[in-house]
């Protein structure tokens, strides 16, 4: 690919965590976790230019964006924050985060999951 095509919810991760002052409350380590894992929470959307993403696309797209965004790295915050790795108690009170508010986008496509037949 070529060095300008980019994933646009990177952009807006990268925003939120500017928003949300996280260089001061948390490591380089934990910040790098909690951009994963909520990346992996969000549908990717390559583009090339983000003056022409944002052009095109309606204002409803780019409020929808970043309501994703926030509650993505919301959870992921709250992943990382309650790190059973860092804790020495038991095991007892895992406490377990699902994507929150996963947002359906009307023109996100849907995976594939019928059979192929070859002639």
């Amino acid at each position: 690919m070529g060095s300008n095509i980019h994933n646009y919810m990177e952009v807006l991760v990268g925003k939120r965590f500017i928003e949300l002052n996280f260089h001061q409350f948390y490591t380089l380590d934990q910040i790098s976790d909690i951009k994963c894992i909520a990346l992996n929470q969000l549908p990717t959307l390559y583009i090339r230019h983000s003056l022409d993403m944002l052009a095109a696309t309606p204002q409803k797209k780019l409020v929808q964006y970043d309501d994703m965004v926030a509650a993505a790295v919301e959870n992921a915050e709250k992943m990382v924050a309650n790190d059973r790795r860092e804790r020495k108690d038991d095991f007892e009170n895992i406490v377990v985060y699902a994507p929150k508010d996963r947002f359906e986008l009307e023109d996100e496509e849907i995976p594939f999951s019928g059979e192929i037949k070859l002639d």
